[in-house]
């Protein structure tokens, strides 16, 4: 006896609907089509699912009691199929990220190694730029999930917190302040400073608590990107308010690190996902990775 799963299909959408019709329409089939499948399984089974009249369909005491018989069958059969499916993924698949080139710098290496030995046949795709950039991807779904700044009340996207990294002022070894505990934003209001482009998800943050705590800082120096913040303080042209995490990924012999106090500022980094898009298995295998990188 051999009963096709499309046989089934069609079994239980016109039980559930009650209408040859209906089961039709949801199936993308034509009546007869339909009807053809339900007939082949009841020769197949030597039994009448179905009493049908003009108006109605009802299940047979037979069909009452195949019903769940059916559905466990294709319920084993889509698990099977999904269980080939990730698999298949995890053996050649392709994992597509975007991130903040800090994380990249300081986080992801240590976490790739582990995921390339746990998945040795799985590429990993990374679209490297600042905050807009990130959210930019994720929002679009070219990128399966994100790392960056949280951004805030957004329709689309979610954030899960995973560090938080406090902002510090860098320096050259030798200034004055390099001996200091700490210092506080109004300490910097006659320093050299030097500051990243406007696209910054850092400059952003930065002006914002500057414009709350009524503080006018000036930049003698503004570049685009912190490893161009980080060599010019490293050449002892002046003193930058940066994350901590920045400062290490980037070799900078020259310079010493203090934090910023009173009020004490920090960013909160952390994975952003889509509301409505969901990743495959092997991108969430990689975002538990991360998860536990930070414990």
């Amino acid at each position: 006896m051999k009963i096709e799963n499309s046989e089934l299909e069609a079994f239980v959408a016109v039980a559930e609907l009650g209408s040859f019709q209906k089961a039709a329409d949801k199936l993308h089939l034509t009546q007869p089509g339909l009807s053809r499948r339900i007939q082949k399984l009841e020769q197949a089974l030597g039994v009448e699912l179905f009493h049908r009249t003009t108006r109605s369909v009802v299940l047979t005491g037979v069909g009452r009691q195949f019903l769940p018989m059916a559905r466990q069958q294709m319920s084993q059969l889509g698990t099977m199929l999904s269980s080939i499916r990730e698999i298949a993924e995890k053996r050649f698949g392709k994992v597509r990220l975007a991130s903040i080139p800090t994380v990249v710098n300081r986080v992801l290496p240590a976490v790739l190694r582990r995921y390339a030995d746990k998945y040795p046949q799985v590429g990993v795709q990374i679209f490297d730029g600042n905050h807009d950039f990130v959210l930019g991807q994720v929002r679009a779904g070219l990128a399966e999930f994100g790392i960056s700044l949280d951004p805030g009340d957004d329709e689309d996207l979610i954030f899960e917190p995973l560090l938080a990294d406090r902002y510090v002022l860098a320096m050259h070894r030798e200034h004055e302040w390099a001996s200091r505990e700490s210092v506080s934003l109004r300490d910097l209001c006659n320093a050299r400073l030097v500051i990243g482009g406007r696209d910054s998800g850092n400059r952003l943050l930065l002006e914002l608590l500057l414009g709350q705590e009524s503080i006018s800082l000036r930049w003698f120096y503004e570049v685009e990107h912190i490893s161009c913040v980080v060599a010019l303080v490293d050449a002892g042209l002046g003193c930058a308010i940066v994350p901590s995490l920045a400062v290490s990924a980037h070799f900078a012999p020259n310079i010493r690190t203090v934090p910023i106090a009173d009020p004490e500022v920090q960013r909160s980094i952390g994975i952003v996902k889509h509301r409505q898009v969901s990743m495959s298995s092997i991108a969430a295998d990689l975002c538990e990775l991360l998860r536990g990188s930070i414990d």
